[in-house]
């Protein structure tokens, strides 16, 4: 069964359309939007089991730009 978790990150530096480019790139994102509040760009990602979000989130971190991201994985549709 596919999980779903929702990424909340927030900016340092450099614009928040081109970070979100790059999120894009990475593998078991399925979508990423630009967001105007607290948090810069919510992405969401989908894949087989939870395991896989942590190391999904520290790849997100190594993205140029990014200063923190917040995993919220969805236990009720």
């Amino acid at each position: 069964m596919l999980e779903t978790a929702y990424f909340l990150i927030t900016l340092g530096h450099r614009t928040p359309a081109e970070v979100a480019r790059a999120v894009r790139r990475v593998p078991g994102i399925t979508e990423a939007v630009v967001t105007m509040g607290e948090v810069d760009i919510i992405a969401i990602a989908q894949m087989e089991g939870t395991r896989g979000f942590p190391m999904l989130a520290e790849e997100l971190k190594k993205i140029d730009g990014v200063a923190s991201v917040t995993a919220c994985v969805v236990v009720r549709p």
